[in-house]
């Protein structure tokens, strides 16, 4: 169990330093990044989780780019979870450190917008220890189904290095924190079914990681009641031992709903306003009817059959899964109920969601969280796999995620003009909506990267944030283009890299080691 505890600690390592040497470090695309980037640094700066940084920071139109809604306190919050920024600031911290050794200096926007670019690009990392973590837990979760060691970590490299789970690492949105919660709430509640001194505290803990990840975002709650019945129909321990667990479980939802409710009231005066300021959205007949039953079919073909958006293209493993299903759920069928479960809620309820793409995003964004959990049935007792079925979710899935981390999603995405001026965008299309739904569709022929890689330039293009979506990249155009640029040292643009280069060589030399024994 040792060798096994060692193998679980330099996956970690492995995939967070090639997550943090790919990672984009372009915090400031979208409003769910660097809105929770401004949150942790206002959190640091004045205690609080506001972010007035956004009233002074102007788009091209000469709006701010605040989104979200001014509280009762008159201050600008945004429409996030607590927790997301909260999770960010050692890595924060970490990126003031590093900006104050590098004598880059801090000024008052927009002058010291240099020194956000930069400590905005290191607090990004912590998206990449999110999915290390994911990744770790996924592969402590196979053990504890009693996988064979070697296919469990054969299995916790595809997660890694051949799903969606990579670019969600590499950008700062929440959900590569959302599937560490889950999937280590699954791996602890897994060995607490084997009797020992600790398994209260490992209930307990997994009760914590299912409040931490609905206080990321308020949305995975929708996940968390299937562990809940996953645990009621296990029987293999007493009824009384099931209730305890699943009440302990429960009393971590409802933590998670009812701090939620406690935030918005504090800022808002209403329990269940988020700071969604629906009227910036692209919604012509308010109010918003974020869910739609009659647009279940074409959401699901959105998330299950689009070449943008498809989950089993964008997370290839997941055939492996589909395939042992029937097997798995013989073997361990209260875990499968409680995946079938969460699946059946994650495509439904996104389905009929207002935007079931995600919006602006890499694959399925909002299935992301359960990726890991989806992919547990590809594991049991009597797990083994030829090697061809692997190559070949080896390769389509890698190809999917270098491309995805190569090019940033904006940039391919936004593609096309200004569709509500009548341009024609690659990603959404203008349609006439039902009352409460967004005029902008996602377009089921959206095909990713094509659009970024054909634009003329794009391999050595100069302009902020544009071209191949690497930190050290975009760094260099900060020194040309920004006010007090060339403040960053170039010395730091590629000690960064190096750094996790190293860390990576090592890592992966270890586990060649420790699987060769």
């Amino acid at each position: 169990m040792r060798s096994h505890s060692r193998t679980t600690l330099l996956l970690f390592v492995f995939f967070q330093a090639l997550y943090a040497l790919t990672s984009s470090g372009n915090a400031f695309r979208v409003p769910d990044e660097f809105e929770v980037y401004f949150q942790a640094e206002h959190l640091i700066d004045a205690g609080d989780l506001s972010v007035p940084q956004t009233l002074a920071i102007r788009a091209g139109n000469g709006d701010s780019i605040f989104f979200g809604k001014v509280g009762l306190d008159r201050k600008p919050y945004a429409p996030y979870g607590p927790l997301a920024a909260i999770l960010a600031l050692p890595h924060h911290l970490i990126g003031r450190a590093v900006a104050a050794i590098a004598g880059v200096p801090r000024a008052p926007l927009p002058a010291g917008i240099a020194w956000v670019f930069l400590v905005g690009g290191i607090t990004m990392t912590a998206t990449a220890t999110a999915a290390a973590l994911a990744v770790a837990g996924f592969h402590r979760a196979a053990l504890a189904l009693g996988t064979p060691a070697r296919t469990a970590f054969t299995l916790a490299m595809l997660l890694g290095g051949a799903t969606v789970l990579w670019p969600y690492g590499t950008g700062f949105y929440s959900e590569a924190w959302q599937a560490a919660g889950f999937i280590w709430a699954a791996a602890l509640l897994l060995e607490a079914r084997q009797e020992s001194p600790d398994a209260r505290t490992r209930v307990i803990l997994a009760s914590l990681l299912l409040a931490s990840a609905g206080l990321t975002k308020v949305t995975s709650l929708v996940f968390a009641p299937a562990f809940v019945v996953a645990v009621l129909c296990d029987r293999s321990p007493s009824f009384r031992a099931r209730l305890e667990v699943a009440l302990a479980l429960s009393i971590g939802i409802a933590i998670a709903a009812g701090i939620h409710v406690v935030w918005n009231s504090y800022r808002f005066g209403a329990p269940f306003d988020f700071g969604y300021n629906w009227a910036l959205e692209t919604i012509p007949q308010p109010p918003a009817r974020q869910f739609l039953l009659s647009d279940v079919p074409r959401g699901l073909a959105v998330l299950l059959l689009s070449p943008g958006k498809s989950i089993f293209l964008w997370a290839p493993a997941l055939v492996l899964a589909a395939w042992r299903a029937k097997r798995f759920s013989w073997q361990e069928p209260a875990v499968a109920i409680g995946i079938a479960l969460t699946t059946a809620i994650g495509l439904v309820f996104f389905a009929a969601y207002l935007f079931p793409e995600g919006g602006y995003s890499n694959g399925p964004r909002n299935l992301v969280p359960i990726i890991p959990l989806m992919l547990l049935p590809a594991a049991g007792r009597d797990s083994r796999w030829r090697t061809a079925p692997l190559i070949a979710c080896a390769a389509a899935g890698l190809v999917m995620a270098l491309l995805a981390v190569s090019v940033s999603f904006l940039e391919d995405q936004g593609l096309g003009g200004d569709l509500g001026a009548g341009a024609r965008t690659v990603y959404y299309e203008r349609i006439t909506p039902p009352p409460g739904r967004v005029w902008n569709r996602y377009r089921l022929d959206y095909i990713p990267f094509v659009s970024a890689m054909r634009t003329p330039g794009w391999l050595h293009t100069d302009r902020l944030g544009e071209g191949p979506d690497f930190f050290p990249l975009h760094l260099l155009q900060a020194r040309r283009q920004l006010p007090n640029g060339q403040s960053i040292p170039l010395w730091l643009v590629w000690a960064m890299p190096a750094f996790w280069l190293v860390v990576l060589t090592a890592a992966a030399t270890a586990l060649a080691r420790a699987e060769s024994m």
